[in-house]
């Protein structure tokens, strides 16, 4: 790698920026509760031609609410025992491989991803917002588990990606997309 930016005031070169927990800090701090964080472990992650640590296979995922009281259905989500003959909560470290997308979108959701994040964070009929909405995988899983979804992107080749792929879910979506 020959180039590397300048490192943000505070930290020394090579520092973990931690910038998904600085956001989750900075959301509490404005008032939102944060219930949980989760691991999304990739089995097959890509790899790193890094030589003085390990490679990384895992992002967070955290779940805010902005009041006490939230919408959450952890029995659409629950998984099976490992005998089978029952079922549990949901932990909190999900195993998920990364899915590729053929629009070269390079940081694609992959649907097993965002299921249980849906189903458990909104009834059936209700409304997701997706403020990255990148190649629209969060409105097609919206759309597949009976929400809705308004997608926000200002990226306009996501947004073409987002509207081909969405447009084979569901034709009627984009009434007044610009």
């Amino acid at each position: 790698m020959s180039y590397r930016p300048d490192t943000p005031d505070g930290l020394k070169p090579k520092d973990l920026i931690g910038v998904a927990w600085m956001l989750a800090m900075s959301l509490q701090r404005d008032g939102w509760y944060l219930r949980s964080d989760i691991i999304w472990h990739k089995p097959n992650c890509q790899p790193e031609s890094v030589k003085d640590r390990v490679t990384v296979s895992h992002e967070y995922l955290f779940m805010f609410s902005k009041s006490e009281n939230y919408y959450f259905d952890q029995e659409a989500i629950k998984e099976p025992t490992a005998d089978g003959k029952g079922r549990k909560n949901k932990r909190t470290v999900w195993q998920i491989n990364t899915e590729p997308c053929k629009e070269a979108h390079f940081a694609v959701f992959p649907r097993a991803l965002v299921r249980p994040c849906i189903l458990a964070g909104s009834p059936k009929g209700g409304l997701v917002l997706d403020p990255f909405l990148g190649s629209g995988t969060v409105g097609i899983v919206a759309i597949e588990t009976g929400r809705r979804c308004v997608g926000i992107e200002v990226k306009a080749d996501y947004i073409n990606i987002a509207k081909q792929r969405l447009r084979g879910t569901s034709p009627a979506l984009f009434t007044g997309c610009q």
